[in-house]
């Protein structure tokens, strides 16, 4: 403290080097994605409170407004869609049952839920008449009273300021407020009427809720019967209509049998079609046809001819006529002649052979043979004369006929549209009579089995009985649901409110965000004690106390931060006012002089000091004053008697407090008395009120961050040790100041704090 160094000149990045071996390693962040049974569990129990008060609130309130409700009763019957008919003829077109298909379920539902039968209903039963259910004839308490006078005025409120349908003034009738009344029991019997299906079967389960459980099972059992005698209403009118249509169209369709029969006869007779078949060839048809055929074989039969006597004049003019001709052989003249000529030619042959050619019997032969052939050629020419005359009639044969062909066929050709129209008619009355004829039958079925159909597609298989307990509300149901659903809300809250939860509570917290060691924690202690010794006078009065072991605890982790050197100028800040480092640097160094070690204590924070309050030194004398030789180290130097402890005062309202904490002379004034002390404890102001702190942090072997429990916003925290940081500070970890033990320990967290407040048997209470 003789100022020998003050002369000395030091880099200014040494001392970071050198403080930078003191900082505590990071630990590991914790990992979060994995799911913490055990992180759940203690914030369950730390937020208990929140989670019990809304089991209890909302439980109660539920289990009295469940005992304040009105009980209501339900009355069910289910009816039994009957898929299965017996049916002698097919009548399905008339009054078919009911298909087997979802749509048709549904629309039998719809038919239990419509209006029509609901007043049907409220008629037989008389409701509009019954207390129980019309609730203007009810009496009703005066809370209900009060309720609808209120709703009353804030409708008309409305109403006036034209928000809402503004009361009228004009008088209903009494049938308009008969109807409107209907209208609402309608309403309110639907409301409470449910008809459903399970999907899996044809069963319809129709229920009904009222107060009144003899009128909840009336009412069911009154719908069932009621649809019933609807369906075979519906049956019995469908059958009627049906039966009244078909004999309308069978009188109709029998007169237009008549009619078209009628026209057939009568256009058969103007056309001379009474032998005319419409169903198959007509008579001139049948003639046309035959005369065709024997045109046909005329014409062959010519041909035939014709060939016949081209190959028998070709046969004599060839003169290779044959003996075997069919002509030669029916000729029996020829055959003679034939015969003859050849006795005659063996004559000739035997006479010119013996007595030579001027033999008069000779001579006679050949005259004779002349005779012979000149005959065979004039019965040869007789037999051409035949068949030509032949080829002629079979010509004229074919020409007669191709004649009454055409002649046929022109007569034929001027009937053709007067069958086709007679065809027309008759096809049409054909269709009339097949369309006659399936209409009475239908109507025939449908009279005869009119009787069998009356019988409803649906039947009750099961009538509501008078039900014997509530089915609202379920007392026991909607306590349970209460007392899970305020569970749940009240872990909603829990979670949302540890979520909002802004504040560093644990050292895990802080290594996790920030990736800082945290050092410790300090917990409050009381602003008075029973024995009368303040915050300050604590650690002195109570030295086994949970807030003195806490600060050796503290002393202890900055001592073994670096084993071979431990730091000896400590800085000491927070990021904003209020958070406790006063009293942190305060009991610090007090712990560290009562264990033995030559500490001193600065007061660097030049805007607001507190150490001479809190110590009640003398502050008239300050490092400005020794930097400007205007005191000696002595003078600026104070003791405290009762620990031995040094420590230096500061005074407020210097113009710049940075320009002199961060000039050579605080450098070298550190560099001085840490060769003197064991421990230089430096109490600067907040970070983020001034920037001294981080001037200071840059001469200083660490710098301790003081974090206010529960309090100081991490945000907040954040920022000031990224400035710490981004100047080139050590940080040597991170304590939490001013911790609540006993609400720490709910929070479950397994750190120091835990054992301060659940084992605070091992520390003498305060």
């Amino acid at each position: 403290m003789d100022g020998s160094g003050a002369g000395v000149t030091e880099n200014p990045s040494a001392p970071q080097s050198r403080g930078a071996r003191y900082a505590l390693p990071a630990l590991p962040s914790v990992v979060r994605d994995q799911f913490d049974v055990s992180e759940l569990l203690a914030m369950l129990r730390r937020r208990r409170g929140i989670i019990l008060g809304c089991m209890i609130v909302i439980t109660l309130l539920a289990t009295l407004i469940t005992f304040q409700l009105t009980p209501k009763y339900t009355a069910d019957a289910q009816l039994l869609l009957d898929t299965r008919k017996t049916n002698v003829i097919d009548l399905q077109a008339v009054v078919g049952g009911l298909p087997p298909e979802a749509a048709a379920v549904r629309s039998e539902i719809d038919v239990l839920r419509s209006r029509q039968l609901a007043v049907k209903v409220i008629d037989k039963l008389g409701l509009v008449g019954d207390p129980n259910f019309n609730d203007a004839l009810r009496d009703r308490s005066a809370i209900e009273v009060w309720i609808g006078n209120a709703e009353a005025a804030v409708t008309n409120w409305f109403g006036s300021l034209g928000v809402g349908p503004a009361a009228s003034s004009r008088v209903s009738t009494p049938e308009e407020d008969r109807q409107a009344t209907m209208t609402g029991l309608v309403d309110k019997l639907l409301h409470y009427l449910v008809v459903f299906n399970d999907g899996r079967s044809y069963t319809l389960n129709v229920t009904f809720t009222s107060r009144d459980p003899e009128l909840s099972s009336r009412v069911v059992n009154t719908v069932a019967d009621l649809y019933l005698l609807e369906q075979l209403e519906a049956k019995f009118d469908a059958t009627r209509r049906a039966n009244q249509w078909l004999n309308e169209r069978v009188n109709e369709l029998r007169q237009k049998v008549q009619a078209s029969e009628a026209a057939v006869q009568q256009y058969r007779a103007e056309h001379n079609l009474q032998n005319a078949d419409v169903r198959g060839t007509t008579v001139p048809q049948q003639q046309l046809n035959e005369l065709n055929t024997q045109v046909g074989l005329a014409g062959a039969d010519r041909a035939q001819k014709e060939a016949r006597l081209r190959q028998f004049q070709d046969a004599v003019k060839n003169g290779v006529l044959h003996a075997n001709a069919p002509e030669v052989l029916n000729s029996q003249l020829i055959m003679q002649l034939r015969t003859q000529e050849t006795e005659v030619v063996r004559k000739e042959a035997e006479l010119s052979a013996r007595y030579g050619e001027r033999f008069p019997a000779l001579i006679n032969v050949r005259a004779e043979l002349r005779d012979v052939r000149r005959q065979i050629a004039q019965e040869v020419d007789k037999i051409v004369g035949g068949l030509a005359q032949d080829v002629q009639t079979a010509r004229i044969r074919e020409q007669s006929l191709q004649q009454s062909l055409a002649d046929l066929q022109q007569r034929a050709s001027q009937s053709n549209e007067a069958e086709v129209k007679l065809r027309e008619l008759d096809r049409e009355a054909q269709a009339n009579r097949a369309l006659y004829e399936n209409f009475l039958n239908r109507f025939k079925e449908t009279a005869e089995e009119s009787d069998m159909q009356q019988q409803a597609d649906a039947r009750i298989i099961a009538r509501a009985d008078v039900p014997l307990e509530p089915s609202f509300p379920n007392k026991k149901l909607f306590v349970a649901l209460a007392l899970i659903g305020s569970t749940l809300l009240g872990v909603f809250i829990a979670i949302l409110v540890e979520r909002l939860d802004d504040g560093f509570r644990s050292a895990e917290q802080i290594e996790h965000y920030a990736n800082v060691s945290g050092l410790g924690l300090v917990p409050a202690v009381p602003s008075r004690t029973r024995s009368g010794a303040t915050p300050e006078e604590y650690l002195i009065r109570k030295p086994t106390s949970s807030f003195a072991e806490s600060i050796r605890s503290l002393r202890t982790a900055i001592l073994y931060s670096h084993v071979d050197k431990p730091p000896r100028a400590l800085l000491i800040t927070s990021a904003v006012p209020e958070e406790g480092k006063s009293l942190l640097s305060v009991s610090l160094a007090r712990s560290s002089a009562m264990a033995g070690q030559k500490v001193l204590l600065v007061d660097a924070d030049l805007r607001r000091p507190k150490i001479s309050k809190i110590l009640g030194g003398d502050n008239k004398a300050t490092l400005a004053d020794l930097f400007a030789d205007q005191c000696t180290a002595e003078e600026v130097l104070n003791v405290e008697e009762s620990t031995g402890m040094h420590y230096i005062c500061a005074r407020s309202g210097m113009p710049n407090p940075q320009d002199l904490l961060g000039s050579q002379h605080m450098r070298d004034f550190i560099r001085s008395i840490t060769r003197h002390y064991d421990l230089v404890v430096i109490d600067s102001p907040p970070v983020l009120a001034a920037s001294d702190a981080l001037v200071l942090s840059r001469i200083v072997d660490a710098t301790l961050f003081v974090v206010r429990w529960e309090h100081t916003p991490r945000q907040v925290v954040l920022g000031a040790l990224k400035q710490l940081q981004s100047v080139g500070g050590t940080v040597a970890g991170v304590v939490l100041s001013r911790v609540n033990v006993r609400k720490h320990v709910r929070f479950g967290y397994g750190d120091s704090g835990y054992y301060y407040g659940k084992y605070k048997e091992y520390a003498a209470s305060s």
